[in-house]
């Protein structure tokens, strides 16, 4: 590959990545990330157990042949991970054992040889560069610390090799601690999940941070009012696109914001696919499904993210010839109560008709007391304050299984709740669903 000698690369198991992807040409991003995917693919036929689990590589003799693949979905992936087997693995070499429930019926948990980290780690640095003005130079770590999760480990290699100075306080610090942490240290960066940051930035005013990095789910517009009420010149950037599985998938530069990110297109294969798998055109929107570009670690071959998201065709104001990605949301996600099944996009398309289409403006919450339950939908200060309880139910009447759950006779209540969006309810790791049950289901 001819390559401008201005550009540094660095050599990851195999693998080249740039250190500015955004420096690079159409041209030289194309054949970087096709070098690394035809590494990706003969370290897999020299597996056997890779080739084992994925034997339609037989057939895959061009780079257009790869997306005739099937997909891998969340639970082929924890079905082929360590412990239960280790058939996604390309060797046995030292690593990172990672565990992501996910959306699979059991969790999965993952393995990341030193190579895939030292490659994670590189992505997030980048991509930090790419999305503040000027380098941070202190960092609270406010991510949630153990329990095999992968994303405090992150910032804290992010934060070695910038390098900065990491104060590592962890979700569990109370918001109240950490704003008095960063006021007596002076610190210029918060990265924390979007309701832990949303939450400390807006209870304690006149803090000294110059940027907010959050990570693991949506921002979400209600949050980011919030947010830019308490702070009006702090930088809001997503620290990365990543999950557990696949390590860093997009970043932010400076004029990017929401949900559109760049793609880090020499460390993965990212498509938009339609319902059957195939590749749909840039511009319409798909189902998202990446390939993390490696040669050690787990091999994921056209793996389902379970997010929605379209290709964009206009070229981005910073200049750079790297692709960018808009995400649309998740996938739809599910819960049962009972016996009665129903997703997150039935939730969204009845309350359509009362003007609440954002996932992170309501909560569908069931709370069990021994084998009754009660029903509580609430609703960010974002919505309107014309949705009464009543309208709720006239709205819900029309998706047929979630008013069959709130008319159960073992439903005790249903009422709504306008509430700020800190009170909605989180996940141990930090995360807001759409949907959430609680307590005994039996």
């Amino acid at each position: 590959m001819t390559t401008h000698l201005t550009h540094t690369f660095r050599n990851v198991g195999g693998i080249r990545l740039a250190e500015d992807l955004d420096a690079l040409s159409r041209d030289e991003i194309d054949a970087v990330a096709q070098r690394n995917l035809w590494a990706t693919l003969t370290a897999a036929y020299e597996s056997t157990t890779v080739w084992r689990s994925f034997p339609a590589l037989a057939a895959v003799d061009s780079l257009e042949d790869f997306s005739s693949l099937p997909l891998l979905s969340a639970a082929d992936v924890a079905a082929g991970c360590p412990p239960h087997s280790a058939d996604l693995l390309f060797d046995q070499s030292p690593g990172l054992v990672l565990r992501s429930s996910g959306t699979a019926s059991r969790p999965k948990v993952l393995y990341h040889s030193w190579d895939f980290t030292d490659r994670v780690g590189h992505l997030g640095v980048r991509g930090v560069r790419a999305a503040l003005p000027s380098r941070p130079i202190k960092i609270a770590n406010c991510l949630w610390p153990g329990d095999l999760n992968g994303a405090f480990l992150f910032v804290q290699d992010i934060t070695r090799s910038l390098p900065a100075l990491s104060f590592a306080m962890g979700e569990l610090t109370a918001t109240a601690d950490a704003a008095a942490v960063i006021a007596a240290h002076g610190i210029d960066t918060l990265v924390a999940s979007p309701a832990y940051g949303a939450e400390l930035v807006a209870g304690t005013p006149d803090l000294p941070l110059r940027n907010f990095l959050f990570i693991g789910e949506s921002l979400g517009t209600e949050r980011e009012r919030v947010v830019r009420s308490a702070a009006t010149n702090l930088t809001i950037r997503s620290l990365a696109y990543s999950t557990s599985e696949t390590g860093p998938i997009g970043y932010q530069c400076h004029h990017q914001t929401g949900s559109v990110h760049h793609i880090h297109e020499d460390a993965v294969l990212l498509e938009v696919v339609d319902e059957a798998g195939h590749p749909v055109p840039v511009g319409i929107p798909g189902e998202l499904v990446v390939t993390p570009l490696t040669t050690s670690g787990m091999a994921l071959m056209r793996y389902r993210l379970g997010d929605r998201g379209q290709l964009l065709s206009d070229a981005c104001p910073c200049g750079s010839a790297v692709r960018s990605v808009k995400l649309l949301g998740r996938m739809p996600n599910s819960m049962t109560v009972d016996t009665i099944t129903f997703s997150s996009d039935h939730l969204l398309a009845a309350l359509a008709s009362l003007d609440v289409h954002q996932p992170s403006d309501c909560q569908f919450q069931v709370l069990w007391e021994d084998h009754r339950y009660r029903v509580r939908l609430l609703l960010s200060p974002a919505t309107s304050e014309s949705i009464t309880t009543e309208a709720a139910l006239t709205a819900l009447r029309h998706a047929h299984e979630i008013h069959e759950i709130i008319v159960n006779p073992r439903c005790l209540a249903f009422e709504v709740q306008r509430v700020a969006i800190d009170q909605f309810a989180r996940t141990p790791r930090g995360k807001v669903p759409v949907l959430y049950q609680h307590g005994i289901t039996g």
